[in-house]
């Protein structure tokens, strides 16, 4: 049983250091005007023709709201999440994320739902 724990704690680790670099190479070019886009780095088009994601291309401000939230709140946590997965000290500091995760999927959710 502990090994199967440890085994999910460094799944969640992982998780956790992986989105530092989709954080910085996708999310955050949400926020950036179109013109100062990587040239050879197009992930941000890639991903929103790919996906069918209109937000990534033409946020609201609502939706900048969410990723300046991401960049400036969730980014410094991933490291310090991943930190405490694999120390296993998570248990009180880590919760706040599944309530953050929630909130911004539900609005983009009832955004979807109701737009004009």
């Amino acid at each position: 049983m502990a090994r199967a724990l440890r085994c999910l704690e460094a799944a969640f680790a992982l998780y956790f250091v992986s989105h530092v670099p989709i954080t910085l190479l996708l999310d955050l070019q949400a926020l950036l005007p179109a013109g100062l886009h990587p040239q050879q780095v197009r992930l941000l088009h890639w991903y929103a023709t790919a996906f069918r994601d209109p937000l990534m291309l033409h946020p609201p401000e609502w939706f900048k709201a969410f990723v300046y939230c991401e960049a400036f709140l969730q980014l410094p946590f991933f490291p310090v999440a991943a930190y405490a997965f694999l120390k296993g000290w998570y248990e009180r500091r880590v919760r706040t994320r599944p309530v953050q995760r929630f909130c911004t999927a539900r609005s983009v959710q009832r955004w979807f739902i109701y737009q004009p």
